[in-house]
């Protein structure tokens, strides 16, 4: 099944620029560790791409890229939602959060409670911003919320921190977002391979298939892993994210030694496949 999930990812060293001429696909653009922006036509969304410690170890937002974001320039203009898995570091930090949502006044942000309670304690209880963020405050144990924003049908499941009991207080989110009813992502912050978490929420996962899946890549490094990626994912593309800095320049490396792609250049990009309705159902 892993390989089958695979066939077809396109590996992209070209700039954004030159891959307007396919306007009517989706692409994934890789800004840092687990930060992704995916774009159909002029539909955009972002995930975890607002923090600013890579704990010695992770690949930080390049100062081009958080300049762009600021600005608004191409490809991160239009962005409609900004979405966050958990409140760590080297995911999420207040400041940079902050700065972007008041350079761009109408954007909302998506994100738990955890993630909510460390915005009031930057800009305080009664800024004004605070009304932008939804916030999804669930548990591992409880059925998906879903919401809708424009052409964005959003759905999110808790799924347990890798590192069992020692995370266990941490918030983690599996935000699934479908852009125009046509292309859909999962985003899985830093959910651990334990097939129980993902057993739980196995409806929910198979009642839409996805374009493509952005899971930490030790998802792809191990038999437990790979297990979960078959048989829950339901996804045409499996992407990984969250490498370690040190990946940065050996992509193909470290791709062919998980046997599965992988993010690990700011930059990249990949074309997302869109050949299906987005609500269709696994059929293998």
């Amino acid at each position: 099944m892993l390989h089958r999930i695979l066939i077809g990812v396109l590996v992209f060293a070209a700039s954004p620029g030159q891959l307007l001429a396919h306007e009517s696909a989706a692409h994934a653009h890789y800004v840092g560790n687990e930060g992704v922006l995916v774009e159909r036509g002029a539909t955009k969304v972002i995930f975890d791409a607002f923090y600013a410690d890579s704990y010695g170890q992770y690949t930080l937002v390049p100062d081009s890229i958080r300049a762009a974001l600021l600005a608004g320039t191409p490809p991160y203009d239009g962005i409609d939602a900004v979405f966050v898995s958990h409140v760590h570091g080297d995911h999420f930090t207040a400041a940079p959060a902050v700065a972007f949502m008041r350079a761009h006044e109408k954007i909302p942000m998506y994100a738990s409670r955890q993630t909510y309670e460390a915005i009031v304690a930057e800009v305080g209880d009664s800024d004004s911003l605070l009304k932008r963020i939804i916030v999804a405050d669930i548990a591992p144990g409880d059925s998906a919320r879903s919401y809708k924003l424009k052409d964005l049908q959003i759905e999110v499941v808790s799924i347990p921190h890798a590192g069992g009991p020692s995370r266990a207080d941490i918030q983690n989110l599996s935000w699934r977002v479908t852009l125009d009813d046509k292309t859909t992502v999962v985003h899985f912050g830093d959910a651990g391979p334990v097939e129980a978490d993902f057993q739980r929420h196995a409806v929910h996962f198979a009642k839409r298939r996805a374009a493509a899946a952005f899971p930490p890549y030790w998802f792809l490094g191990n038999e437990a892993g790979k297990a979960i990626i078959a048989r829950y994912f339901n996804a045409d593309q499996v992407i990984g994210i969250h490498v370690p800095a040190s990946a940065t320049g050996h992509g193909d490396e470290l791709r062919k030694q998980l046997g599965g792609d992988v993010f690990t250049d700011p930059g990249e990009i990949r074309q997302l496949d869109t050949n299906h309705p987005a609500g269709a159902n696994r059929s293998d």
